[in-house]
């Protein structure tokens, strides 16, 4: 029987996967962030199940640091969702579930595509002016529906 790395299968999500990577090598989520030249925020969204696909040089950075082949990110990444008939559709309820958000961020919020609890992250940026701008990301624990303010 070999030990090699597939006598331990890496977790089945993104999520899982750079999570488990992280902390095998014993880093945090800034030290990951710090190598791999990316900002903090990327590696917290990545791990909370939010940003799900990754630009080729950001993943190359990320495998680097992480000691393993892109391919083994790139293998359970999810690629942005194509346009389909029902966007548009999505795209306005998107708008009031993001008036629904700021209003109460802490309530319970569900996706409208598929009704399964969203995942939620509201946070402060500053315009080129600096003036304080709210962002939203937010994607389905259940499906592929995503929304994001950048």
């Amino acid at each position: 029987m070999s030990r090699g790395p597939s006598s331990s299968p890496l977790p089945p999500t993104l999520a899982e996967r750079i999570r488990f990577l992280r902390e095998k090598r014993y880093m945090t989520p800034a030290l990951l962030a710090q190598k791999a030249q990316v900002p903090v925020s990327m590696v917290e969204d990545l791990e909370a199940g939010i940003e799900r696909f990754l630009a080729p040089a950001v993943r190359q950075r990320i495998a680097r640091v992480l000691q393993v082949r892109p391919s083994q990110i790139e293998e359970v990444e999810k690629p942005p969702e194509a346009e389909s008939v029902e966007t548009p559709m999505l795209q306005r309820k998107g708008l009031n579930l993001r008036d629904e958000i700021l209003q109460d961020p802490d309530a319970p919020h569900l996706c409208p595509s598929c009704g399964a609890p969203l995942a939620i992250r509201v946070f402060e940026r500053r315009d080129l002016q600096d003036r304080p701008l709210l962002v939203i990301k937010c994607n389905c624990t259940r499906c592929l529906f995503r929304m994001t303010d950048d």
